[in-house]
């Protein structure tokens, strides 16, 4: 299978989105609405529903800025290379905005001090999906079950 392949069609959610202002969208990657359109899920956003492209969108060169995502069901996404993830895992987005990582679970402070204390909770909100199959360290895609947690 390829980045941006649907792999099973049974409970599956896909929408038609709005993709933002000059921006620009891999097929495979995880994105999100920050308001005035879609891109590239950062790992910083917490409260944002996650979506995986079906297909690339060069803004610059599109004429219809709607592209087709998929909010709910297992398909192939991109993935940072780097660390493998077992099948059953939880993941998150990476490093890289769009592609996905091992979810690691936020660590609460020695000491207690509000700002840290909030980002290890957002961290343990940012779960995007389940791992559906195992994707070895060096792998650059992913099966999971977006929207499963």
């Amino acid at each position: 299978m390829a980045v941006g392949d649907i792999l099973a069609e049974g409970l599956m959610i896909v929408e038609k989105v709005l993709v933002k202002l000059n921006e620009d969208i891999e097929k495979g990657e995880i994105i999100y609405n920050d308001g005035a359109g879609f891109l590239a899920m950062p790992n910083t956003v917490v409260n944002a529903k996650a979506y995986m492209a079906l297909e690339a969108h060069t803004y610059a060169t599109a004429t219809e800025h709607y592209i087709r995502a998929l909010l709910l069901g297992k398909a192939t996404v991109q993935k940072v290379a780097g660390t493998a993830i077992t099948e059953g895992q939880r993941i998150m987005v990476g490093a890289t905005a769009g592609e996905v990582n091992l979810f690691v679970k936020g660590d609460a402070p020695a000491a207690y001090v509000e700002a840290d204390v909030q980002t290890m909770a957002d961290t343990n909100i940012r779960i995007v999906g389940t791992c559906a199959a195992d994707a070895a360290a060096d792998d650059t895609t992913c099966d999971i079950w977006l929207g499963v947690k």
